[in-house]
C-alpha cells in the first residue's frame, strides 16, 4: 500500500483511557508526513535524472553504433583505392578505433556511474523501509505494552491479614504474638 503525505498527516486514531497524548502522535504524524513528502519529491529527481541518463547512454550507443557503420565503409572503401591511398585508409580506420575505443570506454564509465548510483538507490530504498519497519514495530509494541497495563492493574491484589497467636500461660495471662 502505497502513502501520500496527507494520508499520513491527517491520519486520526481513536481515543482511549491512558492512550498517548494527541498532540503529540499528530505533531509526529506531521513531521513523518513532511519527510515522506521530501523523500517522495527525491526520488521523483532522481527517477528524473535515471531517464535523462538513459537517454544519454541510448544516444551514445546509437553514435557507436554510428562509428561502427562507419569504420565498416571505411574498409570497403580502402579495399577499392590502389595500393597507395590504402595505407592512408587504413590510419583512417586506426583512427576511428580508437575514437570508437574512447568513446565505448566513455561509455562504459558512465554506465558504471548510473549502475552505482542506482545501488545506492536501491541500499538507501531497502534502508528507509527497515527504518520505517523498525519504527513501526516499535511503536506498535509500545501500543501492545499500554493495551495490556489497563488489563493488568485490574487484577485485585488479595489483601494479607496478619494472624494473630494467642497463647496463654498458666497464670492465665494472654500474650499476642
Amino acid at each position: 500500500m502505497e502513502l501520500e503525505p496527507s494520508q499520513i498527516e491527517k491520519k486520526e486514531f481513536g481515543l482511549s483511557l491512558r492512550g498517548y497524548n494527541q498532540k503529540e502522535v499528530d505533531q509526529f504524524l506531521i513531521e513523518v508526513g513532511k519527510n515522506y513528502r521530501e523523500l517522495i519529491e527525491e526520488r521523483r529527481v532522481l527517477l528524473g535524472e535515471l531517464e535523462k541518463l538513459k537517454k544519454e547512454r541510448e544516444l551514445h550507443f546509437s553514435k557507436e553504433k554510428r562509428i561502427e557503420e562507419a569504420l565498416i565503409s571505411a574498409q570497403r572503401s580502402a579495399e577499392l583505392i590502389n595500393e597507395s591511398s590504402q595505407e592512408r585508409a587504413k590510419l583512417i580506420v586506426k583512427e576511428a578505433e580508437i575514437k570508437a575505443k574512447e568513446v565505448v570506454k566513455k561509455d562504459e564509465e558512465k554506465l558504471k556511474g548510473l549502475d552505482y548510483e542506482i545501488e545506492k538507490l536501491e541500499r538507501q530504498k531497502r534502508l528507509f523501509i527497515a527504518k520505517l519497519k523498525s519504527l513501526i514495530e516499535t511503536h506498535s509494541e509500545l501500543l501492545n505494552f499500554y493495551e495490556e497495563k489497563p488489563e493488568e492493574e485490574k487484577v485485585e491484589k488479595p489483601i494479607k491479614k496478619k494472624v494473630v497467636k494467642k497463647n496463654t500461660s498458666q497464670a492465665g495471662i494472654l500474650f499476642e504474638g
